[in-house]
């Protein structure tokens, strides 16, 4: 819901949970800066603030709600996300929890959601794939334990270690497009800086000319110059999206344990979130929902 009427929902939410928040013994303030949530209540008693996140349906998407929770969690707050029908609670409940920020979990095995941020490769520019079919391509990210031998990885991380069952110790990650797989990084720390061969291509703005230029990942030979964005893109060139891999958002005490100890020694990362969070629901029942009844 952009614009003027995504704005009044805003604060037409904000309003209806700051007044229960208030009832509920919190003291409630308005930041009057765009960079905070719309209000923050603290508990009167004593405990953790909490940001207040309203979200209409159009909000209720992993990016924003990862987003914002991270937001909460990096200044030392709940997140307390109002919405006022019940597919959009439902929503982002399901994108909370089991599994928390995930598409699918299975065997300690990830699949994630993509997310808007664009990959930036070794050397300069980001990872980008040929497509040419109609509409957009759909991306996915997700863990595997094939291929096992050796593949693209980012600096420090030891693509060859096996476990006693022959199991990668580094998950491979694998972005497909429309099922076809594109690419395979020995795990989601290669993406801090993956190799630019690990993608099909790399596109950069080059310094003098200002225009872009699409390198093939495997030489870095160019197979495309365009005079901007639309140009490249109508040429076949689209990013590959960053996938939202919920311990590079939230931080590292919501990284997986894999047998190893945790820089937080968490070991249940998904426990520590459903703690970090909780829905209000503003309709006629005026009814709570989320990680606790009421906040």
């Amino acid at each position: 819901m952009p614009g003027p009427l995504g704005d009044a929902a805003r604060r037409r939410l904000t309003d209806a949970a700051a007044a229960r928040l208030a009832d509920d013994g919190y003291e409630v303030a308005n930041p009057e800066t765009r960079a905070e949530p719309p209000a923050v209540a603290t508990p009167r008693d004593g405990g953790s603030p909490l940001a207040v996140e309203p979200l209409t349906p159009d909000d209720a998407t992993p990016t924003v709600i990862a987003s914002r929770l991270a937001h909460a969690l990096d200044r030392d707050r709940r997140a307390c996300f109002v919405v006022d029908d019940g597919a959009t609670a439902e929503r982002v409940r399901s994108l909370l929890a089991d599994p928390p920020l995930l598409v699918a979990e299975r065997d300690g095995r990830r699949t994630f959601h993509a997310g808007p941020d664009r990959i930036p490769v070794a050397g300069g520019g980001y990872a980008c794939v040929r497509f040419e079919g109609l509409g957009e391509p759909t991306f996915a990210w997700r863990e595997t334990d094939t291929p096992v031998g050796p593949v693209p990885a980012g600096p420090g991380v030891d693509a060859a270690a096996v476990d006693e069952a022959g199991r990668p110790v580094v998950p491979r990650l694998v972005c497909e497009v429309d099922g076809r797989v594109v690419a395979v990084l020995a795990g989601v720390e290669s993406l801090r800086e993956p190799p630019a061969e690990a993608f099909p291509y790399a596109y950069s703005r080059h310094p003098d000319d200002k225009r872009f230029r699409v390198r093939r990942g495997a030489d870095g030979a160019v197979v495309e110059s365009a005079s901007g964005f639309a140009p490249m893109r109508a040429a076949g060139y689209v990013p590959i999206p960053m996938p939202i891999v919920p311990e590079h958002v939230l931080g590292p005490a919501f990284a997986p344990d894999r047998g190893r100890s945790s820089e937080s020694g968490n070991e249940n990362p998904a426990a520590d979130l459903d703690d970090a969070w909780n829905l209000i629901r503003v309709d006629e029942g005026d009814e709570a929902l989320g990680g606790v009844d009421r906040p």
